[in-house]
Parts: C-alpha cells; structure tokens; sequence
C-alpha cells in the first residue's frame, strides 16, 4: 500500500534493482494466497507486449524473487496454472489492512465503537503512498488500484461512523477530516452526510 517495501524475516530490507522482477513480485504480492495464473502474470510484467521465450524468463524472475524473500525459497509456490506467494495476515500490507477491516466490521457490528475505530485507523496507517507508484506495470495498477481506493474510502467512511458515535469527543476532530474529504470526493454523499452531522452535534448547524 505504497511504494513496494521488502522486509525479510531476519529483518533486513531487500531491494530489487530489476523492474520487471519488481512487477512480478507486486502482482504476487496483490493477490498473496492466491494463485497467479502465469499468464496474468505475464500480462503484469510485460503488458501486453510478451516476448516469445516469456516462460522460461518467468522461471527464472521466480527463481531470482525465492532467493530474495528467503534462502529456503519457500515463499513462492509452483502451482499447476502459477505461483502462489505465501504470508500471513501481518505480513503483506494488502492483507494486513482487509484483515484490519474485517475486525472492525465486526465491532461495529456489536456496537464496540472504539475498538471499531481503533482497527479501522490501524487500517489506514498501512497505506504509505499510493500503491503501485514505483512499479512499471499499467496491466497491475488497472486491475487493482481502483479496488484498493474505493476500499480505503469505505474502512475511512467506516472510521469516520464510529468516531461520530463517540460524540462528544469525536466529533470536532473529524469536521476537518470531513471538509477535505468532500472537496476531494464530492460524489460520496455518505460523506456530505457525515459531515452534517458533524457540524450539527457542535452546534454549527
């Protein structure tokens, strides 16, 4: 959710100088846990424009990609249709922020308003830029980015719910929030919305 950051597990950074090797590690990385058809994941790296020994330079971006992320290899598993990159829920910033989400649903959803905007909030500090900035792939940023930032306005949107349902406390600070988010989405009407209330539970009605 930026640009693309590698930490080992012994807790040294990793840098990839190649930026085709780079794409292939973020389109494994945006659906980590899932199966990337090695198509896709040409179409990823190259767009549309594949050379023909494309295979086996594939085998080998992969190769390079296991020693990166760890001298077992292990990360990247071969499937029969691609490559799957494995992590947990803390390891990947696209998996850490949906399971951030899912988590503050589910106080929402049992009306536990701090720990619903707590998790929502921890959920947003994951994003350090736009996702994607420094990988040479419009084929990833198309397919994913739209996603990603509709997602990121629906947990703010979420946040923003329970900070109001705190009021008192809350809802001063977030009408500045609010005033800069309009004015950057003013299609969102949610977010007219909440700015209303906002205004009104301070008395600026």
């Amino acid at each position: 959710l930026g640009p693309l950051d590698i930490i080992t597990t012994t807790g040294q950074r990793a840098y990839l100088s190649a930026a085709k090797q780079r794409a292939a590690l973020a389109a494994l990385a945006v659906d980590a846990r899932d199966v990337v058809p090695v198509d896709a994941l040409a179409v990823a790296i190259w767009n549309h424009e594949i050379p023909p020994s494309w295979r086996t330079t594939i085998r080998n971006y992969i190769k390079r990609l296991r020693t990166a992320l760890g001298t077992d290899g292990s990360r990247i598993v071969t499937r029969p249709s691609g490559y799957l990159l494995q992590a947990g829920d803390d390891e990947i910033d696209v998996l850490a922020f949906q399971s951030l989400r899912k988590v503050g649903l589910t106080a929402a959803r049992q009306g536990d308003w701090a720990r619903a905007s707590a998790k929502f909030s921890d959920a947003e500090a994951l994003w350090r830029g736009t996702p994607f900035a420094d990988i040479e792939s419009p084929g990833i940023r198309d397919a994913h980015l739209p996603y990603l930032r509709e997602t990121l306005l629906a947990v703010l949107e979420a946040r923003i719910d329970a900070d109001l349902r705190l009021w008192p406390s809350r809802a001063a600070d977030v009408i500045p929030e609010l005033q800069r988010l309009t004015s950057h989405h003013p299609e969102r009407e949610r977010l007219w919305w909440q700015l209303m209330l906002a205004l009104y539970r301070c008395g600026r009605q």
